[in-house]
């Protein structure tokens, strides 16, 4: 099956993957997500520049979380997928990572990922889209899950359920699960890898996803994502996803989103 350039943009979304083929941002300057991020071109390959090294030619990169990078395609598009950590073994995160990013031809690697939003979109319900299935579809094997502190889940699922709107401390989710402040940070890291802090802004930067092709008022979206004012948002986006919000929802026309949450959906805007 050849993949199409012309195709359209199209994101999945779930919990703990995304799946983006679309433009790739002009000017884009270095981004730092909390997500393990595997990037392949639809077409031809892509440049990648990591930190402050200098800018290389790639067929496929996959890249830790809160790694400061950029990327650039001669078709003026990129896939991006997104793996989240939380709930993924970080030696095997980390032996897929090794693997990936070796010299060395990853061809029928390459060709199944672009080929993936055929399979993924027969998928009947984004609900059903567990991680396993979705790793599965897309590169063909699953990267082996981890068990969580049920304490450190327990958090985790507030924020599953838009808890990162609230300004809630960490003294507060320590006492809720009858932890010390200091020793619920301690955990936390510990079990996800990140701080609380870091979690909670990329979990609050990654909900804009949601909204990427919506029309409306940022202001009014910032406001709704838990951002003090639009000033924060547009800074925490552009230092997450390294484009400023404005610049998304114009590059995102016609941009459809298949979530958990939300339907198919082909508004007109970012």
């Amino acid at each position: 099956m050849q993949n199409n350039i012309d195709e359209e943009k199209i994101m999945f979304v779930t919990q703990d993957r995304v799946f983006y083929l679309g433009l790739v941002g002009r000017r884009m300057r270095a981004r730092r997500m909390g997500a393990a991020s595997l990037y392949v071109a639809p077409e031809g390959g892509f440049q990648l520049k990591v930190g402050n090294q200098p800018w290389e030619d790639r067929a496929l990169a996959l890249l830790p979380p809160y790694c400061p990078h950029q990327v650039m395609s001669s078709c003026g598009k990129i896939i991006n997928i997104l793996i989240e950590p939380e709930h993924v073994s970080a030696g095997a995160l980390s032996k897929v990572m090794e693997r990936l990013n070796r010299p060395g031809e990853h061809n029928d690697l390459v060709t199944r990922i672009r080929q993936a939003p055929h399979r993924l979109r027969a998928v009947p319900d984004a609900e059903s889209l567990s991680p396993q299935r979705f790793d599965h579809l897309v590169m063909g094997y699953s990267i082996d899950g981890r068990v969580l502190d049920p304490r450190i889940e327990a958090a985790l699922d507030d924020f599953i359920t838009e808890a990162w709107r609230n300004e809630l401390s960490a003294a507060e989710y320590a006492r809720g699960i009858g932890l010390s402040a200091s020793r619920f940070l301690h955990l936390f890291k510990e079990e996800t890898g990140t701080s609380f802090r870091n979690h909670r802004m990329w979990k609050r930067a990654r909900a804009f996803l949601y909204h990427a092709n919506r029309t409306g008022s940022l202001t009014d979206l910032a406001f709704d994502l838990g951002y003090p004012d639009s000033s924060h948002f547009s800074h925490s986006i552009r230092k997450t996803f390294g484009l400023k919000p404005r610049s998304i929802r114009l590059g995102s026309r016609d941009l459809k989103i298949v979530s958990a949450s939300t339907s198919v959906s082909s508004c007109p805007a970012w």
